[in-house]
């Protein structure tokens, strides 16, 4: 029988690779789990497939990590994702129907916030960990702001897109067996667009400034937080639309 020292060093073997290695399994890993996801039909694979994949390679002892810039980089396409998708008929359609969206709305954060401090409470997790971990919500955002506040953001992730899996799960198969609806053919996904250069320069501006505005600031996350009111205001209020990479918008918040 393995000792579990012997057990701890084969579960550590990615640090004994060097990091070309380590990115190259994490990237091989990502694309075959992304295909399999995509290939089942399921939403957001280019989300979760990488997700896993990064767990995997942590729990064997990954010792990469993303660049600072790259990491700000993505949290501000985050933000001005976020933002790109509030439409005005959505603001329309809640202001006529206010009362009902308020009381789904208070209701599932009563809910869960209530979870997450009973979770808290009982010591299952530590800190405030259980808290962002169930709030309800935009899944990323939940994690940059829970590694923001001081909480164990892998947890929270874990917490999250597992969430995000059960759901996307079960949203399929009731699609499934109760919608009598014809399901549209796939369209080929494009990978590489013509670029629409108005487009494409405010989303690079407004995830610069914005991102400095954060920082500025000391916003919370505020390489996120700062894009997203910025493209917020600018969407809104001045019809700026953004470009951005195709897979973001395979990969929906949850």
């Amino acid at each position: 029988m393995d000792s579990p020292v012997a057990d701890e060093r084969r579960s550590q073997f990615m640090t004994r690779l060097p990091a070309i290695l380590q990115w190259a399994v994490i990237l091989l890993v990502s694309a075959i789990i992304t295909t399999a996801i995509d290939y089942a039909g399921l939403p957001a694979a280019t989300l979760i497939g990488p997700m896993l994949a990064g767990v995997t390679a942590g729990v064997n002892g990954a010792t990469v990590r993303m660049p600072k810039p790259v990491f700000a980089g993505g949290q501000a396409i985050i933000g001005i994702l976020i933002a790109g998708s509030i439409q005005p008929a959505i603001l329309a359609a809640f202001l006529r129907d206010w009362p009902l969206f308020m009381f789904g709305v208070l209701s599932t954060v009563a809910a869960s916030s209530y979870l997450g401090w009973q979770i808290s409470r009982w010591k299952v997790l530590p800190g405030t960990t259980a808290v962002w971990g169930s709030a309800p919500g935009a899944a990323t955002a939940m994690v940059l702001m829970a590694d923001a506040f001081g909480a164990d953001y892998r947890l929270v992730a874990f917490m999250q897109y597992l969430r995000v899996i059960v759901v996307a799960i079960v949203a399929a198969i009731i699609a499934g067996l109760f919608v009598d609806e014809a399901i549209p053919d796939p369209q080929p996904q494009i990978w590489f667009p013509a670029l629409h250069w108005p487009s494409f320069l405010a989303t690079v501006a407004v995830a610069s400034i914005g991102a400095g505005i954060g920082r500025l600031l000391r916003l919370p996350s505020p390489y996120f937080l700062g894009t997203m009111i910025l493209g917020v205001a600018l969407h809104l209020g001045a019809d700026v639309s953004f470009q951005l990479p195709p897979g973001c918008y395979r990969s929906p918040m949850a």
